[in-house]
């Protein structure tokens, strides 16, 4: 604060510098009637940046980003990527050092803070966020984000259309139960599906997360921790826990070879419709964490999962590029 009232008192002695060439190509200006920004080269006397103040100029908004627009310039950013990097809406400042740190130059500036917003830049699990608004459909429930200890949903109803064991192929459990609001919409689905004659089956929804665990730790003492993590989620970190997954077959064929079906393009194209999306798609497993699942649905509402589908995104990056400065 007391930096900006002393940018902001001295506007006079601003446009005073734009105007001498000797004054600003102390610091690194040549075009001076360009420069809208000698206030800053007066007020920041940092030698490594002295000679730089033609980049200065040419940033937008570094009045209002003068510590995050050093930041870059250390690092030996031009004006034209850091622009870039500010101008995104979803830009974060608290996390330029850490945009910087994961920043390869090959990636687009969108991908780079999109996927640090997301927290890829730092291993799975740390930092770990326990989520607060649990009746948003929207929640992220990932390797960053997990749902409080022992959460259950307070208005599970039975998830229509789900599966039997010992009559239904794929069957992975019973009795299954979704939120009321993803049980309503999930019905709307399978009778639209049945109009085209297409039996949508779940088979497994909400777990508690005593199943989760018992899951989780089967494969993790089977197969390996790695496995477990790359395949199972740990409880409180599997969207099952929330009640808003349900994973499902089609006309009782084996859920893991659903998209062999004639009638998967159909269900892809119409889940948006119903508020769903394909939460782990195959070319999106750096981003999501987990390995492609054909078969599991997860409720955003209708407005998010229609918007996500038309921009190709995960639920994970449409969250981080919600994100404000």
């Amino acid at each position: 604060m007391k930096k900006r009232m002393i940018y902001l008192s001295c506007i006079a002695l601003l446009l005073g510098a734009c105007s001498s060439s000797d004054k600003t190509k102390e610091y690194g200006v040549t075009d001076t009637k360009s420069c809208d920004n000698a206030l800053i080269l007066e007020a920041n006397k940092d030698d490594l940046i002295k000679d730089k103040g033609s980049i200065y100029c040419a940033v937008d908004e570094n009045l209002s980003h003068l510590d995050q627009v050093t930041a870059f310039v250390k690092a030996g950013y031009q004006a034209e990527r850091i622009n870039e990097f500010l101008k995104l809406s979803y830009y974060q400042d608290k996390l330029t050092d850490r945009y910087i740190a994961y920043d390869d130059q090959k990636k687009s500036v969108e991908d780079v803070v999109t996927y640090v917003n997301i927290g890829l830049d730092q291993p799975y699990f740390t930092n770990m966020d326990t989520i607060q608004d649990t009746k948003n459909p929207l929640m992220l429930i990932n390797k960053y984000h997990k749902l409080p200890d022992g959460y259950e949903p307070v208005d599970l109803t039975p998830t229509p259309n789900a599966c039997v064991i010992g009559e239904d192929y794929s069957c992975q459990s019973e009795p299954q139960y979704l939120v009321k609001e993803v049980a309503e919409a999930f019905e709307k689905l399978v009778e639209a599906g049945k109009q085209e004659g297409i039996n949508i089956k779940a088979i497994a929804s909400y777990r508690s997360f005593a199943y989760q665990k018992n899951l989780y730790d089967y494969y993790a003492n089977t197969e390996g921790k790695d496995y477990a993590d790359q395949y199972y989620a740990r409880p409180g970190q599997s969207e099952h826990n929330s009640g808003l997954a349900v994973d499902v077959t089609l006309d009782n064929e084996n859920f893991n070879e659903i998209e062999k079906s004639p009638h998967y393009q159909w269900l892809l194209d119409h889940i948006n419709a119903y508020g769903f999306i394909l939460r782990y798609e195959e070319d999106k497993v750096p981003v999501t964490g987990y390995n492609y699942e054909s078969w599991h649905l997860r409720y955003v509402g209708k407005d998010a999962a229609e918007e996500i589908t038309k921009q190709g995104l995960t639920l994970d990056e449409y969250i981080a590029r919600k994100a404000g400065k």
